[in-house]
């Protein structure tokens, strides 16, 4: 079965690159110019992105713009830009047209294109604790609410579809709260901790999070600058990002623990965002500048593979 993947180059003379996945053959189809992309989702036959700063210069704050797909994957013209309510939006959520998105400089979470909610507090980091950073959105594993996950202030708020607040949960001060990612069940809650370099174990159950322990990304010998990043589950697995490591550590998923770390070399600097399509790991190493690719073994472990997608600061993948 054929499949489409996207990639989101953020840089100015990056874009949008539109590979197809067949039978463990990637084919290049086109590359649609953008101006620093930061986030992709698809629902039905439309791509969203999030542009960082599509005024220019120095001016930061964030668009959303969509694509419809054609029959073959390509993208047709895009809609105009519409203003995301803040600074640096990075991580957005679609469902049934509603797009949610969240504005990491600005600290805020807006349910397009006018029902904006700002966060406040800190957290013990000096720089990047100053406030709040919103880094996360999508529904809970059941479908009923929205998690919102805060970097800033080390909490991973619950809202209604109205971004009425249902739940606050605290990660480990410090922590630095980056994504989230679901047991196949929906009972548990994964989320990489950027600043703290390790996954926090929570059990969910309507709209509620109980946190239930948390554990090293990082092996013990490390004694580098990391910041955790992307999260995946496939199967039994758990799979994290290290941005300094330039890792991804496999766990095995083990009810409320995880167990059996496995490090694997990402290929590349920086790997801000990876996902999964059947056997095959995609990861996009921001600062090297170029996507590697990876086969699962029998026991879950990436092992690289002889290619090597180049394009200028890829940020995100995502596969229709």
């Amino acid at each position: 079965m054929e499949q489409h993947l996207y990639f989101a180059a953020c840089d100015p003379t990056g874009g949008i690159y539109h590979y197809t996945l067949a039978d463990g053959a990637l084919r290049f189809c086109e590359k649609t110019a953008l101006d620093r992309p930061m986030y992709l989702a698809i629902e039905g036959d439309s791509l969203y992105a999030l542009m960082r700063g599509p005024r220019g210069g120095s001016d930061m704050h964030s668009a959303l713009i969509s694509y419809p797909i054609d029959a073959q994957g390509a993208l047709g013209a895009p809609t105009e830009p519409v203003l995301t309510g803040g600074e640096c939006a990075c991580h957005l959520h679609v469902k049934n047209g509603t797009v949610y998105a969240v504005n990491y400089v600005t600290g805020n979470v807006i349910r397009m294109p006018d029902t904006l909610v700002a966060h406040h507090g800190h957290g013990p980091h000096p720089t990047r604790q100053d406030g709040p950073h919103t880094h996360f959105v999508n529904r809970t594993p059941d479908g009923k609410y929205l998690f919102v996950v805060d970097l800033g202030n080390d909490t991973i708020y619950t809202y209604d579809f109205d971004l009425n607040p249902v739940a606050a949960t605290q990660v480990p001060a410090g922590a630095g709260c980056r994504h989230l990612a679901y047991s196949a069940d929906g009972t548990r809650v994964f989320c990489a901790n950027e600043l703290g370099g390790s996954v926090s174990v929570f059990a969910y159950a309507d709209g509620r999070l109980t946190l239930r322990g948390t554990y090293p990304a990082l092996p013990a010998s490390f004694s580098g600058t990391n910041t955790t990043a992307a999260i995946r589950v496939h199967g039994e697995y758990l799979y994290v990002s290290n941005r300094g490591h330039d890792s991804i550590v496999r766990y095995r998923i083990d009810d409320d623990r995880l167990t059996d770390p496995v490090w694997t070399s990402c290929g590349g600097q920086s790997p801000r965002d990876f996902d999964i399509f059947d056997d095959m790991l995609f990861c996009t190493n921001e600062t090297s500048s170029n996507v590697t690719v990876f086969r699962l073994d029998a026991q879950g472990c990436p092992v690289q593979l002889p290619i090597e997608l180049p394009m200028p600061h890829p940020l995100c993948v995502i596969a229709r």
